[in-house]
């Protein structure tokens, strides 16, 4: 049955086939006779050409496609490239800002060359990324921009950090300042030194542990630094004083008053009139008692008033102006 179909099927396209061409012109018509095999064979071989040629011109506008794409990002990347150094160069002043800050505080710069070996953009790493720019924008590798990108990321989450501690730093210090006793706590002169004296009532040798500052009675007395008062009211010797917690390991003690202004837990600032000068307790005439002490102990006023005149009254000051709004 199978040969025989084949047979048919053999003599069937190997008969001839007319085809006629009839011009409308007035020239004469022509008459071919084809068989059907060669047909056949014309359809699939004009079939596989236009298959061919549809698949060529593909290939050819894909690649046109994506020349203009790979054009498209190229000129992205290049303008990216730029975009990340200048982050870059931000970052290189920023880092040098950084050390010159904590020089001028005074702060150890040591924190800076420690985060060097925990990553981060260091000056190789600068270099090599300076020079991946220089490269043809079709040279950038996308690995290679994306780990200096990374870099960058971590270069600025270590200044972020940096300066959040320089804030934290410079905070501390304000707060430190300020709780620094470094003012005259009243107008007057000074009628007795911090130390050894002889007592003008009992007559016997005695430590004396303030200053004694002598003016006429209701004369203002001031706070020497910010702080919390922590005592208001009568005290055996001292009469009526009051006692200021100043934070930072400091108090200070003001005795002998004959009025208090400040209330027992009132926070109260520099310069604060907290009292009037008066003669309570063991005295012999108007005059304020004044303590500093640190860590417990009583030091030598002084010292701080001192020290108050010629750097932390400015000092304190300057972090005022800074932070003027803490």
């Amino acid at each position: 049955m199978i040969f025989k179909a084949l047979a048919r099927f053999t003599k069937n396209i190997a008969k001839p086939v007319s085809v006629f061409i009839v011009p409308h012109n007035g020239m004469p018509s022509l008459r071919f006779n084809l068989p059907v095999f060669f047909l056949l064979m014309f359809g699939i071989a004009w079939t596989g050409v236009t298959i061919w040629a549809g698949y060529i011109a593909g290939r050819h506008f894909d690649y046109y496609v994506t020349k203009a794409d790979n054009k498209i990002l190229r000129a992205k990347m290049a303008y990216v490239s730029d975009q990340v150094d200048k982050g870059m160069a931000y970052l290189e002043m920023t880092k040098r800002t950084d050390s010159q800050l904590r020089k001028v505080l005074g702060m150890d710069p040591s924190m800076l060359e420690r985060e060097q070996g925990v990553g981060g953009a260091q000056e190789g790493d600068l270099a090599d990324f300076r020079r991946l720019l220089s490269n043809k924008a079709s040279e950038i590798k996308e690995a290679a921009l994306n780990n200096s990108i990374q870099k960058m990321q971590e270069e600025s989450r270590k200044r972020l950090s940096s300066y959040t501690e320089i804030t934290l730093y410079l905070t501390d210090r304000h707060n430190g300042a300020r709780a620094t006793p470094s003012i005259w706590p009243a107008e007057g002169r000074l009628t007795s030194n911090f130390g050894y004296r002889i007592h003008p009532l009992r007559l016997s040798t005695e430590y004396h542990s303030g200053l004694d500052i002598a003016n006429q009675a209701g004369t203002p007395i001031r706070t020497s630094a910010d702080g919390v008062v922590r005592h208001s009211g009568w005290a055996q010797g001292y009469g009526m004083c009051a006692v200021v917690d100043h934070g930072f390991g400091y108090s200070t003690l003001y005795g002998h008053m004959s009025e208090i202004v400040a209330k027992e837990g009132a926070v109260v600032k520099r310069g604060q009139v907290i009292g009037r000068m008066g003669s309570t307790g063991t005295s012999t005439g108007n005059h304020l008692h004044y303590e500093v002490w640190t860590g417990g102990v009583p030091r030598n006023p002084m010292k701080y008033l001192q020290v108050g005149e010629k750097h932390a009254g400015n000092f304190a000051g300057l972090f005022d102006g800074i932070f003027g709004g803490l």
